[in-house]
């Protein structure tokens, strides 16, 4: 009896780290989406120089369709509409999204829902290619 309980404190030990590759891939695929969104969104505004507010609108709502999360928590710093680049000046963007959580059975390690989450940044320049009129 004594070893089936052992056993039984081993096996909800040892079934965490399954959870945690599992969350770990799901969390890389997020990530991966979420630069596939940002590199699009990138090119669009090498094009025109800046990102426009319809680049902008367009990245928020594919990124939070795909990561399950309200348009309001993506965070996009970027060059808009004012400082327009010409072909070589640099665009800066920066987007930032929380992930929700990062360690799997965060509660058997005591660990807090609110200390069980991060934010994924992608920040960078890109070279304009938008050539005066």
């Amino acid at each position: 009896m004594k070893d089936l309980i052992a056993m039984c404190a081993v096996f909800l030990l040892l079934m965490t780290f399954p959870l945690q590759y599992a969350l770990n891939t799901k969390n890389h695929y997020s990530m991966s989406l979420m630069q596939k969104h940002v590199n699009n969104a990138k090119e669009v505004a090498r094009q025109d120089g800046y990102f426009t507010a319809d680049t902008i609108k367009s990245l928020k709502t594919s990124i939070s369709n795909d990561f399950g999360i309200k348009d309001t928590d993506v965070i996009i710093e970027v060059t808009e509409v004012g400082d327009k680049k010409v072909r070589g000046e640099l665009i800066h963007y920066k987007v930032t999204v929380p992930l929700n959580q990062i360690i799997a059975a965060n509660v058997f390690w005591g660990i807090t829902d609110q200390d069980n989450r991060a934010s994924y940044v992608i920040e960078n320049f890109a070279a304009s290619e938008w050539v005066t009129e």
